[in-house]
């Protein structure tokens, strides 16, 4: 049934700011739960990475690169990042980031290609419910 709004699917298509919006917490979200050495049932933006996740100096360089990749940031624009301690923090970071022109949101053709990672099994799906309109 159908309230006359658009769907999820349609809205991201159009490059709705609210759901493009969430559909980069969702993969910063994604991308960190792959790289995070403790697992968790789901990560949330209140998530700690070194305390609550069991990030390290080299996970969280890890984390960095596939940032970086993913969202074509521009170079060392994390590394001059303020401290990010949360998956909020880099959430409204890599947003912030995005808003400004010094990163991009990836394209939904390009969700399912993330270098190594499982990732693309979940954007692939991701991917896919869009392009069906769930």
């Amino acid at each position: 049934m159908s309230d006359g709004s658009p769907d999820r699917g349609e809205a991201l298509l159009n490059n709705d700011a609210d759901n493009e919006e969430a559909l980069v917490r969702e993969l910063i979200r994604e991308l960190v739960s792959q790289i995070a050495p403790t697992e968790s049932p789901q990560v949330r933006s209140d998530h700690i990475l070194r305390d609550e996740l069991g990030f390290d100096s080299v996970r969280e360089v890890e984390l960095t690169f596939a940032l970086e990749d993913f969202f074509e940031f521009e170079p060392f624009v994390i590394e001059d990042s303020p401290h990010l301690r949360t998956v909020g923090d880099l959430e409204d970071f890599t947003l912030d980031m995005i808003a400004h022109g010094r990163a991009t949101v990836p394209a939904l053709s390009e969700v399912a290609e993330v270098d190594g990672l499982t990732l693309h099994v979940r954007a692939a799906e991701l991917a896919e419910g869009i392009r069906r309109g769930l």
